[in-house]
C-alpha cells in the first residue's frame, strides 16, 4: 500500500501468515473420480477432476518441531505440514521437503505430504481407489519414478498413475491449435527451454538452466541484508519473496536502465521505500513536575537504601571486633607455646600477634568513618530544604525586550552554546572510544590493575572506594546530556519555532529521521537487478547461460525452417514468468537475433501458477486412459510409463555387455551394433523401442 504522497512512495509489508487448510468432506459423489496432483516443489495444488479449482494449495514441506524446547532431553516432537506452519521463520531451518531441485527424492518427507492431502480430502480409509495425475520433472530420472510408483502402488493402493509435465500442460492449455512453438518454463528451482514439434516434446534438443524462482528470492534476502546490516533480521526470506513478487520488474534494455539511476532526480522519482514492521516506544504522560517528584522519591529510597547497608555493615564490623577483642584477652591468659594460643590466632585469621594487633586498628578506622557518613548523611537530611524550581530559561518571552531581533539572537546563542557543549562532549565519548587516546590507555590501566587482583568472590562495588575506581576510569568520559538542559533546549526551540522558524529549519537538515524512517528500506537499482539474473546467471555464481543464450543454443540445433515454426509460438510459462517485464525482453531479445523482418511471437500463460493443474483438468479423461495400471506396474515395473504428449519419455537405463567369450564356449561372442536412434513411440504405448546401449571402450578381452 503506497502512501498519497507523490515523492514518497512508502509501501507496506503485509506478512500475510498461512490458514489452516479444513478438512472437506468426502461424499459419494467422489467414488472414482480421478485425482489431481500438481506436484510442484514449491507449492502443491490437489483437487478432484470434477472440481473448477484446486481444493488445497499449500507449500510442499514440512517441519518437526519440538514443543519443549528448553528441556535439554527431547520430549514431544510435534510434525507441523504444510498449511499448519502458521509462522514459517520460526521453523526456517528445520523445514524438509521431498525435492532436491526439481526431481523428488525424499521419499518420506513425500509420504508426509500424501497423508496431508488424502486425509483433507477426506479420504479415511487406508486404500485410495482413485486414479491419480501426477505431474513431475521434464526428463524425471527412472529411479525417482519407479520409488513414487511403488510408493503410491504399495503405500496407498492406488489403482492408476498419470504422470504428466507441468509445463507442458500449461502448454497444450493455451495453444490447442498450435502444435509447435518453443516452451520456457521458468520454475522455483529451474528453467527449462523446450521446443515442440507435432504436439511433442524433443527432449534431446531442450536444455535446463538452474536458475529459478527460489535463486531470485534468496539472492534479493542476501542483498537486502548486506546493504541494510542494520535490519540483518528483520529482512526474512518470507519478506524477500514478497518483495520480489510485488516490487521486482525485467528490465528492457539492462544496461541503459541501470545507468538511470546515477540521476538524484530519477532515483527520488522511482526509488521504493518498504516499511519494516516495528514497535514504537510508549509516548509518556506524565508531567514534568510528576516526573522530578518521582526523581526525588527514587534518590530518597537510593539514600534509604545505602542508610540501611551501611548500618548492617556497622553491625557485622562491631561485631568482629568484639570478637577479637574477646581472642585477645583469651590469648593473654597463654604462652605462645600452647595449642590454645595458636588456635586464637587461626580463629582470628593471622599469623602474629602483630597481625591481629593490625586488623583490630583497621577495623576500629573502618568503623569510625563508616559512623561519620552515616552522621553527615542524618544532618544532610535535616538541613535539606525543598529546592526552588529552576527557571531553565527565564526571558524566553519577546514582550520583556524592547528589540525584538535582539532577543532572538540571543536566544539563537543560547541555542548554539547547548549544541556546542553537546558536540563537545560527543566528541570526548569518541575519543574515549579509540585506542591510543591517553584517557583510553589510562582506563585500560586501571581495569588491567583490578583484573589482577585475586579475589574468590567478585564483590567490586559493594565498598564506596570502589566508586572512587569507577570515577577515576570515567572522569574523562565526557558525560551525557542533563534533563534540565534538555527541558531549556526544548524551550528554546519551542520559541524559535514561533519567532524564527527558517533558523531551526537551517540548523536541523541534519537531525535523526522519524522513527519509522529508521526502519524503511530503499529499493532502487534491486526493482531490475534481480529480474536479470535469468538472462544473466553469473550475477549469482553460476557458469551458465541465461535464457538469450539458451534460446538462441536451441534454435541452432535446428534448420532455418523449424526455427520459423518454433519462434512462431514462443511461450512463457511458470510462477516467476509473471514478473513485469519479462515478455518485451523476450522479444526485444529476439528481435536481435533472428534475422533482419523475420517474424516471431512472445505469449504468455494466462494464469502462470494454475494452468498447469487447468490442463490436467482439461484432459484427465485421456490422461487417466494413458496412465499406469497396476497390471502395467507389476508387470513392467514402476519406471515405465505410457509415452503420450504430455509426459515423459521413457529412457531404458544402460545395460552392461557381456565380456567376449573363450573359444569354445557356450557364450556367443559380443557383436558390435551401433545404438538404435531414441523415437517416440505411438501414443497409447509402453516406449520400449527406444532403448540405447553403449559399448565399453577399450580392450574388452578377459584378464
Amino acid at each position: 500500500m503506497a502512501t498519497s504522497e507523490e515523492t514518497v512512495r512508502i509501501f507496506e509489508l503485509k506478512d500475510a501468515r498461512s490458514v489452516q487448510d479444513p478438512v472437506h468432506p468426502y461424499d459419494a459423489s467422489h467414488k472414482e473420480v480421478p485425482l489431481i496432483i500438481d506436484n510442484g516443489s514449491y507449492h502443491c495444488r490437489v483437487g478432484w477432476a470434477t472440481d473448477q479449482e484446486p481444493r488445497i494449495v499449500f507449500r510442499n514441506c514440512y517441519a518437526k518441531h519440538r514443543k519443549d524446547r528448553g528441556k535439554k532431553i527431547a520430549t514431544e516432537t510435534e510434525v507441523l505440514v504444510a498449511n499448519e506452519i502458521g509462522n514459517i521463520e520460526a521453523v526456517r531451518f528445520q523445514l524438509k521437503s521431498p525435492h532436491d531441485e526439481n526431481i523428488v527424492t525424499h521419499f518420506e518427507a513425500q509420504e508426509t505430504m500424501f497423508d496431508y492431502t488424502f486425509s483433507h480430502l477426506g479420504i479415511n480409509t487406508s486404500r485410495v481407489d482413485h486414479p491419480i495425475i501426477l505431474t513431475e520433472a521434464f526428463c524425471n530420472p527412472n529411479y525417482s519414478r519407479q520409488l513414487m510408483s511403488e510408493l503410491l502402488f504399495e503405500c496407498y493402493g492406488i489403482p492408476s498413475v498419470s504422470y504428466c509435465i507441468d509445463g507442458l500442460l500449461s502448454y497444450h492449455r493455451n495453444n490447442r491449435n498450435n502444435p509447435d512453438g518453443l516452451l520456457i518454463n521458468i520454475g522455483n528451482y529451474t528453467t527449462h527451454v523446450i521446443p515442440i514439434l507435432d504436439g511433442y516434446a524433443d527432449p534431446s534438443s531442450s536444455r535446463r538452466i538452474r536458475m529459478g524462482g527460489l535463486h531470485l528470492s534468496k539472492f534479493l534476502w542476501r542483498w537486502l541484508q548486506l546493504r541494510f546490516p542494520q535490519h540483518l533480521n528483520a529482512v526474512t526470506l518470507s519478506r524477500a519473496e514478497e518483495i520480489l513478487h510485488n516490487h521486482m520488474h525485467v528490465a528492457e534494455d539492462y544496461m541503459s536502465e541501470i545507468s538511470k539511476w546515477s540521476n538524484v532526480n530519477y532515483y527520488e522519482k522511482y526509488v521504493r521505500r518498504i516499511q519494516l514492521p516495528f514497535v514504537a516506544a510508549p509516548v509518556s504522560t506524565v508531567s514534568v513536575e510528576q516526573q522530578r517528584e518521582r526523581r526525588k522519591e527514587a534518590a530518597r529510597r537510593l539514600v534509604e537504601m545505602n542508610a540501611k547497608k551501611r548500618e548492617e555493615k556497622l553491625m557485622e564490623d562491631e561485631a568482629e571486633l568484639t570478637r577479637l577483642i574477646e581472642l585477645v584477652e583469651a590469648m593473654e591468659e597463654f604462652t605462645p607455646d600452647e595449642p590454645e594460643y595458636q588456635h586464637a590466632l587461626e580463629e582470628a585469621e593471622v599469623t602474629s600477634p602483630d597481625d591481629l594487633t593490625k586488623k583490630i586498628t583497621l577495623l576500629h578506622q573502618k568503623i569510625e568513618k563508616t559512623r561519620q557518613k552515616m552522621l553527615q548523611a542524618t544532618s544532610a537530611a535535616t538541613e535539606e530544604e525543598e529546592p526552588k524550581p529552576k527557571r531553565v530559561c527565564e526571558d524566553i518571552s519577546p514582550k520583556k525586550k524592547a528589540d525584538l531581533e535582539q532577543w532572538v539572537e540571543e536566544v539563537k546563542q543560547q541555542w548554539r552554546d547547548i549544541q556546542s557543549r553537546r558536540a563537545a562532549r560527543r566528541h570526548k565519548r569518541q575519543e574515549m572510544a579509540k585506542r591510543r587516546t591517553a584517557a583510553s590507555q589510562e582506563r585500560m590501566r586501571i581495569i588491567s590493575q583490578l583484573a589482577r587482583r585475586e579475589k574468590k568472590d567478585d564483590n567490586f562495588g559493594m565498598r564506596d572506594e570502589d566508586w572512587d575506581v569507577y570515577k577515576a576510569i570515567n572522569k574523562e568520559g565526557g558525560g551525557s546530556d542533563s534533563e534540565e538542559e534538555n527541558e531549556k533546549l526544548q524551550e528554546l526551540e519551542s520559541a524559535l519555532r514561533q519567532h524564527s522558524p527558517e533558523f531551526l529549519g537551517d540548523t536541523t537538515a541534519t537531525k535523526p529521521t522519524s522513527l519509522a524512517e529508521n526502519y524503511q528500506i530503499q529499493l532502487s537499482t534491486e526493482q531490475i537487478r534481480i529480474g536479470e539474473l535469468l538472462f544473466q546467471p553469473y550475477m549469482y555464481g553460476l557458469e551458465q547461460g541465461g535464457i538469450t543464450a539458451t534460446i538462441q543454443y536451441v534454435l541452432g540445433l535446428f534448420d532455418s525452417d523449424i526455427q520459423n515454426r518454433l519462434v512462431n509460438n514462443v511461450f512463457l510459462t511458470g510462477g516467476p514468468s509473471s514478473l513485469p517485464g519479462l515478455k518485451p525482453r523476450i522479444e526485444r531479445e529476439l528481435l536481435a537475433m533472428r534475422p533482419f523482418q523475420s517474424h516471431f511471437n512472445v505469449c504468455q500463460a494466462q494464469n502462470p501458477v494454475l494452468d498447469a493443474w487447468y490442463g490436467a483438468l482439461d484432459t484427465s479423461e485421456e490422461l487417466v486412459a494413458m496412465g499406469l495400471t497396476r497390471a502395467d506396474y507389476l508387470e513392467h515395473g514402476g519406471d515405465r510409463i505410457k509415452y503420450h504428449k504430455d509426459g515423459n519419455m521413457f529412457w531404458a537405463p544402460l545395460m552392461p555387455v557381456a565380456p567376449e567369450s573363450a573359444p569354445g564356449s557356450a557364450v556367443p561372442s559380443k557383436e558390435t551394433t551401433p545404438a538404435p536412434e531414441a523415437k517416440p513411440t505411438p501414443e497409447g504405448m509402453f516406449s520400449t523401442d527406444n532403448i540405447t546401449t553403449v559399448e565399453p571402450t577399450g580392450d574388452s578381452s578377459s584378464s
